[in-house]
């Protein structure tokens, strides 16, 4: 009776354990819009919602690994109205020439994205012309943090090195900055990855030997 008793007791034990729902073992993983209304700083003063709306939807293509990447390095995004060397953390750069920009007669005032320990990018400009001549600012200068944060510089890697040599004359030779900087190069075309299915068909077409690299990158995170 007694051995009968404890198969019973362990019976039941067996099969409490085994309906234990998932969500009691492992807490869900948050998605991209949630790590977002973490990371994106708003201004505090009037501004143009509808455009920096549109700024966190396009942010919010970017895998939630990497987004988490960012929050766990206290990574924030500012999305401001004026200059970005009107925010603290880069008053210093005030008159100053950005790398890649000699002999343009601009400054980093006039320059409408960053990244550093804080990305950094203006409401309102973040198509080509609009002070740049990426695809997208606000995603460009998020990945130059990725590349640096998150994926170990991997833009720097032999194995992109390599891809970047091949294929950056493509569509940015004599550039002086996309064709001469990897990192430029990788956040650029990352930003194609993610922008658009015509921007990520485009790079295939285009940078076939890259489009692998990044296909191959962001699939395995």
């Amino acid at each position: 009776m007694k051995r009968i008793l404890t198969l019973t007791i362990a019976l039941i034990l067996s099969i409490n354990l085994a309906v234990i729902p998932v969500s009691a073992e492992t807490s869900a993983k948050p998605s991209s819009d949630e790590l977002l209304s973490q990371i994106v700083v708003l201004p505090k003063s009037d501004y143009n919602k509808a455009s920096a709306d549109k700024m966190v939807s396009r942010l919010s293509a970017i895998p939630a690994s990497l987004l988490q990447g960012l929050k766990d390095n206290s990574v924030k995004i500012k999305l401001v109205n004026g200059k970005i060397t009107d925010e603290p953390e880069f008053a210093q750069y005030k008159g100053v020439t950005p790398r890649g920009w000699e002999n343009t007669g601009l400054t980093w005032d006039d320059v409408p994205g960053v990244s550093s320990n804080v990305v950094i990018a203006r409401i309102g400009y973040s198509n080509k012309g609009k002070g740049h001549n990426g695809q997208n600012l606000e995603l460009h200068e998020t990945f130059h943090a990725i590349d640096r944060l998150v994926l170990n510089n991997v833009s720097s890697s032999a194995a992109f090195l390599n891809v970047w040599k091949k294929e950056a004359d493509v569509n940015y030779k004599n550039d002086g900055y996309v064709s001469v900087y990897s990192t430029e190069y990788f956040a650029e075309t990352a930003t194609l990855y993610f922008y658009s299915e015509e921007t990520r068909k485009e790079l295939k077409e285009d940078m076939p030997l890259t489009y692998d690299f990044l296909d191959k990158l962001f699939s395995n995170l």
